[in-house]
């Protein structure tokens, strides 16, 4: 009995505590956009567990995207980096399949408008041999990337962060 009383105080206590943060209490990600504008407990918690569930907040903040402020966590010119340092398995599958959401993402911290995902996506996949080669290193793979994208027309006008 003492059990359930002392959960039912956390639980009420922990609405309380979501109730006064008025849509700030579920972080950033794609809860926030998703819930964005609405205010009270159900959609802050809906906000908060589409933020866990989906694991897009670790992303979103380093790359300033969902809400999420980038300075906040990684210098932005390491972001690069650390994203294909975490996701390089996940980043070549997607490669090698021509789409996906790490290549996209990866399009994001490139630097490129929306517009311009299908070029990158044919461009990585068609350099994915050259890009790619058995035990690349993150810093190798970026420095690739970055040069084709380069001497690519579309992409070199398109992506700001080439440099």
């Amino acid at each position: 009995m003492k059990k359930i009383l002392g959960l039912a105080i956390m639980i009420a206590l922990s609405s309380v505590t979501l109730a006064l943060a008025e849509n700030n209490g579920s972080g950033c990600g794609l809860g926030k956009k998703l819930f964005e504008g609405q205010k009270g407990l159900i959609p802050n918690i809906l906000a908060a567990t589409t933020n866990g569930i989906s694991g897009n907040q670790t992303f979103g903040m380093t790359s300033g995207t969902s809400g999420c402020d980038a300075d906040a966590v990684i210098l932005n010119d390491k972001e690069q980096e650390v994203f294909v340092a975490a996701n390089l398995d996940n980043l070549s599958q997607d490669m090698a399949m021509g789409g996906g959401q790490y290549l996209q993402s990866m399009a994001v911290l490139m630097g490129c408008g929306e517009g311009s995902f299908s070029d990158f996506a044919a461009l990585t996949q068609d350099k994915y041999e050259a890009l790619m080669p058995s035990d690349v290193a993150p810093v190798a793979f970026l420095s690739g990337l970055k040069h084709e994208m380069a001497a690519h027309p579309a992409l070199a006008s398109s992506c700001s962060r080439l440099s």
